[in-house]
């Protein structure tokens, strides 16, 4: 009688393959994952770019750019909607509807970027309030849904931030009085494009920003504090939920973040600055409608000139 030998892997052998296995997962994943955020770079490069172009579309139907922010005082904005530049582009990026939502039963006496801001459960479609160009897709920070849920009510949020410096701005005289904002009232500033005396090629107009940060409280390191991008919202006490920068912050320390923890004891993100998500440096969006990528290494004095506007300030080399 032949007996046939039965052919089989050894344990030796098995390990082997599972090694060499282990060893192409290992140098696939890493090109998987820059494939995934250079695809994730190239989407916020083209959200930036409707969003400004949607500014000068803006610009050019009421003559003069949406500014950062239009707070909200019902006695003084009357025929100006209060909210974030975002929420005054909204017709220009096919968001019409959203941008005409009211209380049903306030009319108009409630401002409008309540409803696209809050969660209400009297009226479901302020939970339509998302909009997908705003949300920043390198941000790791984003909520799937894009909502951010605080003490059971969802807020709806966006990974980016309007320049306060170049895009103008309107405060209150309530708030001002009542010690909310440091913005006197005298302070009402729509800029043009012609006031964009530095070049708008020089200038930004919009940049990313952290869209949930949970950090030590910046006034009470001992509390730890949600602060989250409200991408429609617009209140002078609010301004650490207000989509911009260039505003509590200012001159050259404003640079913006690189990376930053998001959460945590140890988070380093704050709420008053543009935030890259990436360590190669932020996507911005200037004035002339470009999106281009600011480097990490860029100087705080550049990063500054290029927030001004008309301050007759030099860019560095390094820009």
């Amino acid at each position: 009688m032949i007996y046939r030998r039965r052919m089989a892997f050894t344990l030796i052998e098995l390990l082997v393959v599972i090694a060499i296995i282990a060893i192409l997962l290992g140098l696939l994943l890493p090109a998987v994952q820059k494939v995934r955020e250079a695809a994730a770079r190239i989407q916020s490069t083209n959200n930036l770019k409707q969003i400004a172009l949607a500014t000068h579309s803006y610009h050019d139907a009421n003559g003069y750019l949406p500014p950062a922010i239009i707070q909200w005082d019902r006695s003084l904005v009357t025929d100006r909607r209060s909210g974030s530049a975002f929420y005054h582009i909204l017709p220009y990026i096919e968001q019409d509807a959203l941008a005409n939502l009211r209380y049903p039963w306030r009319g108009d006496q409630i401002p409008s970027f309540w409803v696209v801001a809050y969660e209400d459960p009297n009226y479901p479609p302020s939970r339509a309030a998302v909009v997908k160009t705003f949300l920043n897709p390198s941000d790791p920070s984003t909520p799937s849904d894009g909502i951010f849920v605080d003490r059971s009510t969802g807020y709806s949020i966006g990974g980016y931030a309007g320049n306060h410096e170049a895009l103008g701005w309107l405060y209150d005289a309530f708030w001002y009085a009542n010690g909310f904002s440091n913005q006197a009232p005298t302070q009402r500033l729509f800029r043009q494009m012609n006031d964009i005396k530095d070049g708008t090629s020089n200038t930004i107009f919009f940049s990313e920003k952290t869209t949930v940060c949970i950090r030590p409280n910046l006034s009470n390191p001992s509390r730890i504090t949600n602060y989250y991008n409200i991408w429609s919202y617009g209140r002078g006490f609010g301004s650490l939920y207000d989509p911009m920068f260039g505003h509590l912050i200012t001159g050259p320390a404003s640079k913006f973040l690189t990376a930053p923890i998001t959460s945590g004891p140890n988070a380093t993100c704050d709420p008053r600055l543009a935030s890259a998500p990436r360590s190669a440096g932020i996507l911005a969006g200037l004035g002339d409608g470009s999106v281009r990528l600011i480097s990490n290494s860029v100087s705080p004095a550049t990063w500054w000139a290029a927030c001004t506007a008309s301050s007759g300030d030099v860019l560095g080399d390094d820009w």
